[in-house]
């Protein structure tokens, strides 16, 4: 756009697209393999052990001299399956809009970050969907609050008390407390500014409420604070913008790495891992870069009607 000098002498300044900055739109805290780690798989369906909870249950195990010991049946083992679906994205990049684009645009960088991105905010999806229905839970590992249970009542709310509930419920069909909360950035925005939780932090060395604290308050090993959005729109359209982790909270205990034997909220099965690549389409005078991502996600700690036990959801956790 010209720009012209008061005095009448001419254009002085013809505008420039500036170097330093652009303007995107990246998306943070995602929760992703926070909540559900990955395991690499080489095949696109198959099968994964589960174990029986035999251990647990107690045996007449006195021997009489002479006698042998009791024989007992050993661990029930059954399976359940994946199946590693894949999701692809693509874009064009024309030979005109690379032969065009000015620094600091870059049509093939930028063709590879918006197909990843998308790939990933469909993953993210995905998960949230999974980790948020109630139906996903085994009896008594959910709970919705209403009215002035909700957490922006700063009067008669009880955010510790229900996540203690959910602790307790947890542990009590698992013997493990959970050891991560999904808080997204709305309920976190609440819990950050509530009395019970301002009262027990007030002689802390910084009064500050964080992540970190409200891991300390609950004993938890981690605190996820996701702030991913979508829009909802059809393209070109008034956007309709909405948090992707809205109003619910998740509890659930994560082992440190995927393993045999070991209790888990769950797993996403990854075929191949992610992978990006491109080819040359001469009829068109465009490269085609294409990001694609084959996984499953599945709730492995269920009980034996496949409901999760290793999580606890917290449904409309805040109202704002």
């Amino acid at each position: 756009m010209p720009v012209y000098n008061p005095s009448g002498s001419g254009e002085v300044h013809v505008d420039q697209v500036l170097t330093q900055i652009s303007i995107g739109w990246p998306q943070e805290g995602l929760v992703g393999e926070e909540l559900f780690p990955a395991v690499t798989v080489r095949k696109q369906s198959d099968k994964y052990y589960i174990f029986g909870r035999e251990g647990w249950l107690p045996e007449d195990d006195v021997r009489a001299p002479g006698t042998v010991a009791r024989e007992i049946t050993g661990a029930n083992v059954s399976t359940d399956t994946y199946f590693a679906k894949e999701h692809a994205l693509q874009v064009a990049v024309t030979d005109e809009e690379r032969a065009n684009a000015d620094n600091p645009l870059s049509p093939d960088r930028d063709g590879t970050e918006i197909v990843t991105s998308k790939i990933m905010l469909g993953r993210e999806r995905a998960i949230q969907v999974l980790a948020t229905t109630t139906t996903n839970y085994a009896s008594g590992n959910t709970t919705t609050l209403s009215g002035t249970a909700q957490w922006q009542d700063y009067v008669n709310s009880d955010p510790i008390g229900d996540m203690r509930t959910a602790k307790r419920a947890i542990h009590k069909k698992i013997f493990l407390e959970p050891n991560t909360l999904v808080a997204p950035y709305e309920v976190m925005s609440v819990l950050e500014d509530h009395p019970d939780f301002l009262e027990r932090i007030k002689y802390s060395e910084r009064a500050i409420f964080s992540p970190e604290l409200l891991s300390a308050i609950l004993g938890l090993g981690k605190v996820i604070v996701p702030g991913a959005g979508y829009n909802s729109a059809p393209l070109g359209q008034t956007e309709t913008l909405a948090y992707l982790w809205s109003n619910d909270a998740v509890l659930a205990y994560v082992p440190q790495r995927p393993g045999m034997k070991i209790p888990a909220y769950g797993y996403e099965f990854v075929l191949n891992g992610q992978s990006v690549d491109r080819w040359r389409e001469n009829q068109r005078k465009s490269d085609v870069i294409r990001c694609s991502r084959s996984y499953d996600h599945k709730m492995t700690a269920v009980d034996a009607s496949g409901k999760q036990i290793a999580g606890y959801l917290i449904k409309n956790a805040v109202n704002i």
